[in-house]
């Protein structure tokens, strides 16, 4: 890549300025915040309130800042122990979302055809009674399954599958799949225990980052940039990045790689093939812990090799010979990350499983300074927080959408489901619909082939009724027969925690820092009403009060109990320890009575794994002593893997056992002269469609012109700023719903050429587009369909950004799941540039 330092430095300091603004600044000090001086506290009219961000998903501790009811401020509440006072601008731009003037505040019904933008305000009372009567219906027909709910990043996962539950629906369709699900199964195909790495980057020595945009948008954050860059400060941490595009987390490494999209696993497994050849590998660990022999490994990677990699990637062999030579010498202070630039692809799933099995070589698994994990993603609902009884069962019925058999990792180990299929196959009639609930998500504009969404939902017969909660009018509410306005997450309740960065689980408090505005409610005030309502039995599950006695139930175990949790935000457990070398722990005696163990394999069994019928693995006896181990079938770490060969040949699909690089068929054919590699990204000030209500965010950002190397725009006659039209095809191959290369859409949009991107590659924002949600999401969009005019906010008509170039990217990309996994590959779609 043609990049020099200048221009190096200067976007650097641009990603550097970012990360001083969420606390990284003075990192080499360290702070001690007295807990007693900041949360719940009143100082004359000011009080402060902790509550967690939900502007994304890595729900930050924060402290809202309240004058006489009204929000002036949020900051960073150091009692988090995940983010630890600092915050970042979608944080901070909390009062931009809450006081939104074209926020939906009261419940509308549609009075003229589906999309027409035709309201009339009703009441809750009304909304009530026509979802109960619908809902009610369905169940007593026999057919719950019926009623499907959609589902975007869900907080409130506790009360939501409560309802679920108790209605009896499996219908609960989710978006993993368009964001993790491959990196989930990697690491519980390898691993077992945690579907999710941490890395424990505050002591590490050395990262290799593939395709993960940690300082922007990683699930994990602030809590992650904090540590990493206090490692650099600290440690001296050295950071390498392997990605197409020149993202702030590529700006801030000390060396980053321009990739050619898809080839991260070729690297992994050539820096492994140096590894295992030039005996750099950590053999004593590998022998104890593997399920495959390391010089088998060798073999399998002698194909591998440095040049291939170099190649396919672009990546030098000599670079890849030293970066594996100090990746090692590190270890074990030495970890990866990786994120959508390595698995969001249609070899995604084994892209990241040799990234995993890379740090099993230099035998840094849950060590200090490697590669971590947790088996807790949240908080311990099982033993120190469990919900109230009584608890419904799981339903009966079936749902051929949700199940997506076609894709055998899909469910393997948690619900991941494939939700870009979810539509198509309502469309081609696979599953009745009888009612569709949307909640915190706007497929109509953020699914792949959105086309195809609006088409269904605008279907009146293959979706009868379709009612959305949500904080704005969305291009999906747009589409819905009753809209009800949501809470945002300033208004609202939950019990919540994110996979923690400290390796120490721990729980939370989100409350309301100010009263719901209008007539806005959350779904642990809706779903509580809609189950009376129904009936049925399914009121027997929602025996609280209130939103408060739930809480003070869920909180009892927490010293100081629910009280506690209103004033600090947060609660960590004194006694637990940072989750280091998980696998050594032995058992106890409580443990093993009533166990038996395998005279040939060691592993330990007691009961019977409900989901497999057969006894349940809980730990290996080696020598001579009995822990825990991986939670894997061999209780070892498995670089081999006979289960997923065994799921894959369940449905006909052939899985390989070990990490491979997988050439992406459409890629492997070639690119004509005119055709490129479409990628996608997010930038630091937003996440989704919630944050384009922000006005705070959007006079950052808001623009998404297509990002061209130069080299291709003088290739194609092109020049900085010229107007061009892409079309987005399908893939011409390989096992993916309609294969056939036909397009799916075209844009007109302006090229904006930088050597911060690869010469194959064209990269669009995801952030922008819009044309529902007022003229703050969307200029030029009318709102007085819903809202009255604002009133005292001078403001609110003041949109800088009215001519601003806004592409709806998702109109490009085709329905695209890896065949594991069903993981969309984002960042392999095949477009056709012309000069327009």
């Amino acid at each position: 890549m043609d990049l020099n330092r200048r221009d190096l430095l200067r976007l650097g300091a641009a990603a550097a300025a970012s990360l001083s603004a969420v606390g990284c600044a003075e990192l080499t000090a360290t702070r001690r915040a007295d807990p007693a001086g900041w949360a719940g506290k009143s100082t004359g009219a000011i009080t402060r309130i902790p509550t967690m961000c939900q502007s994304c998903t890595t729900a930050c501790g924060v402290l809202a800042t309240i004058k006489d009811g009204r929000l002036l401020q949020i900051v960073g509440n150091p009692e988090d122990p995940n983010s630890r006072g600092s915050v970042c601008a979608k944080g901070v731009a909390g009062p931009s979302i809450l006081y939104d003037p074209f926020r939906v505040l009261y419940p509308l019904r549609r009075v003229g055809p589906r999309g027409s933008g035709q309201w009339r305000r009703i009441t809750w009372e009304e909304a009530y009674a026509e979802i109960a009567d619908k809902l009610k219906d369905i169940r007593e027909r026999g057919h719950p399954e019926e009623f499907a709910f959609q589902q975007g990043r869900n907080r409130s996962a506790d009360i939501i599958n409560r309802f679920l539950d108790s209605y009896g629906t499996p219908s609960s369709f989710n978006h993993r799949a368009l964001c993790s699900a491959n990196r989930r199964a990697a690491l519980l195909a390898t691993v077992g225990d945690s579907d999710w790495d941490l890395g424990d980057y505050e002591h590490t020595d050395y990262i290799l980052n593939f395709g993960c945009n940690w300082t922007e948008a990683m699930q994990g954050h602030i809590p992650i940039v904090t540590r990493i860059m206090q490692a650099r400060a600290n440690r001296g941490a050295k950071i390498v990045t392997f990605e197409s595009r020149l993202s702030n987390t590529a700006a801030v490494s000390d060396e980053w790689f321009c990739v050619k999209p898809g080839t991260d696993g070729l690297i992994a497994l050539a820096l492994s093939h140096v590894i295992c050849t030039e005996g750099l590998w950590n053999k004593a660990w590998l022998d104890r812990w593997s399920n495959y022999p390391a010089d088998e490994y060798t073999r399998h990677l002698a194909p591998y090799t440095p040049e291939l990699a170099e190649r396919e990637s672009g990546v030098p062999a000599d670079t890849l010979r030293r970066l594996a030579r100090e990746f090692a010498a590190k270890a074990p202070r030495c970890t990866t990350t990786s994120g959508r630039g390595s698995h969001a692809h249609y070899n995604g799933f084994y892209n990241d499983r040799a990234i995993t099995v890379l740090n099993a070589l230099v035998g840094n698994m849950g060590m200090e300074g490697g590669f971590c994990w947790h088996p807790l993603s949240t908080f311990d609902t099982k033993k120190q927080f469990p919900e109230p009884a009584p608890v419904p069962p799981k339903p009966t019925a079936k749902s051929v959408i949700a199940d997506a058999k076609q894709w055998p990792l899909a469910n393997a180990w948690n619900r991941m489901k494939v939700g870009e299929i979810v539509y198509l196959w309502i469309k081609e009639r696979r599953q009745k619909i009888s009612a569709l609930m949307t909640y915190n998500t706007d497929q109509a504009w953020s699914w792949p082939e959105m086309q195809l969404v609006q088409e269904v939902l605008k279907d009146e017969e293959l979706v009868p009724f379709h009612f959305c909660l949500d904080v704005m009018m969305s291009e999906t509410a747009h589409l819905a027969d009753l809209v009800l306005p949501w809470t945002t997450w300033l208004e609202r309740w939950d019990i919540d925690a994110r996979p923690p960065l400290g390796l120490i689980d721990y729980v939370g408090i989100r409350q309301p820092v100010v009263a719901p505005l209008g007539e806005s409610k959350d779904v642990r005030e809706i779903f509580p009403e809609l189950a009376r309502r129904i009936g049925g039995g399914m009121e027997q599950y929602f025996p609280w009060a209130s939103v408060e006695e739930y809480l003070e139930q869920r909180y009892a175990s927490v010293p100081g109990g629910f009280a506690f949790m209103r004033q600090h935000g947060a609660w960590i457990d004194p006694a637990k320890k940072p989750n280091y070398q998980p696998y050594e722990r032995p058992l106890d005696a409580e443990e093993l009575a009533g166990s038996s163990t395998d005279p040939q394999s060691g592993v330990i069994t007691k009961g019977e794994d409900p989901k497999t019928k057969k006894p349940a693995a809980i730990g290996i006896v080696m020598d001579g002593v009995a822990v825990r181990g991986f939670t894997t079938p061999s209780r070892k770490l498995e670089v081999k893997s006979e289960a997923i060969v065994a799921l894959g040949r369940g449905v006909d699909k052939v899985i390989e056992p070990l990490p491979v690089y997988l050439p992406i068929p459409d890629l492997a054919q070639g690119l004509a002269d005119d055709q490129l590699i479409m990628i996608s990204f997010k930038w630091n000030v937003h996440n989704a469609h919630r944050t384009m209500q922000s006005k705070w965010l959007m006079e950052i950002v808001s623009s998404n012109p297509a990002w061209m190397h130069p080299r291709t725009a003088k290739r194609l006659g092109l020049s900085q700023g010229d107007w061009i039209e892409v079309t987005g095809h399908r893939p011409r191959a390989g096992d993916v719903p309609r294969a056939d290369g036909s397009p799916v859409g075209s844009q007109r949009t302006r090229v904006h050429l930088t050597e911060g991107v690869h010469p194959q590659v064209l990269a669009f924002s995801h952030n922008a587009g819009r044309w529902m949600g007022g003229p703050i999401a969307a200029p030029g969009s009318a709102a007085d369909a819903w809202v009255p005019a604002p009133v005292g906010d001078r403001d609110a008509a003041r949109v800088p950004w009215q001519d601003a170039l806004r592409v709806p990217q998702n109109s490009l990309i085709p329905i695209y799941p890896d065949p594991t996994t069903g993981q969309q590959a984002w960042n392999d779609t095949v477009v056709r540039v012309r000069k327009a």
